[in-house]
């Protein structure tokens, strides 16, 4: 998938930034529990295919554990977790549909 690549070096970094600390130093190791802009980010960044360009400046094992995180959040079941206590439903449709295509 094409994306578009973000002009602004600040916010950039701002949000490489959000998503290697949500996986890392913020890991809470449950989606239900995540800050849901976050949970969303992670989703959009893994559609379009960027989360490997994110990690890209960790060390080796915090980028291996990085992607690990990230792989098994977006291979829950999107059915399974949009129907859960306080999920929301939006963010796992679209995973849903992106997994799809």
């Amino acid at each position: 998938m094409t994306t578009h690549p973000v002009t602004n070096t600040t916010e950039k970094q701002r949000l490489v930034k959000k998503l290697q600390d949500s996986v890392l130093e913020r890991w809470v190791n449950d989606p239900q529990r995540m800050d849901k802009r976050t949970l969303a980010l992670l989703v959009l960044a893994h559609s379009s295919d960027v989360l490997e360009n994110v990690f890209s400046s960790l060390t080796d094992d915090k980028y291996d554990m990085a992607m690990n995180r990230a792989k098994d959040l977006v291979e829950l079941d999107p059915e399974v977790e949009g129907t859960k206590h306080s999920a929301t439903e939006m963010i796992w449709a679209v995973l849903a549909a992106f997994n799809k295509s």
